[in-house]
């Protein structure tokens, strides 16, 4: 069975802008997705934060660049939130960040591990990590 994954959002603009950022681990879980072996998705929630981030100037890319970049990354998937999703973020009021929540939701909606470098959702036992 091929591996999952949810890209956040950090991890996101990394792959597509900046690979040479990424931890050991996400490079070589991307590069399996590259290769047919895995998927990854990036979830509505990474998409409006970059969006939000780009409006408060603390990161570059836009949601132009952003799409642009993933045209030419076709292991990356754009994952639209949904109900499953929706239950998940129900479930996980222990996260306080709701861009968090809803990127751990996607995750156990899928079953997917979350590329991040952000251990604490890991620690806290409610998904795993790739860095």
């Amino acid at each position: 069975m091929a591996s999952s994954y949810v890209l956040d959002t950090h991890a996101c603009v990394f792959a597509l802008v900046a690979p040479g950022k990424l931890g050991a681990r996400a490079r070589k879980a991307l590069q399996s997705v590259e290769s047919g072996q895995g998927e990854a998705w990036v979830p509505a929630a990474v998409i409006a934060e970059v969006v939000l981030l780009r409006e408060l100037g603390r990161i570059e890319i836009g949601l132009a660049q952003l799409k642009t970049a993933m045209e030419g990354a076709p292991g990356l998937r754009f994952l639209a939130l949904d109900l499953q999703q929706l239950d998940e973020f129900a479930s996980l009021g222990a996260i306080r960040d709701p861009f968090d929540r809803l990127i751990a939701g996607a995750c156990r909606a899928l079953g997917a591990k979350l590329v991040t470098r952000d251990r604490s959702l890991e620690d806290l036992g409610l998904i795993q990590t790739v860095w």
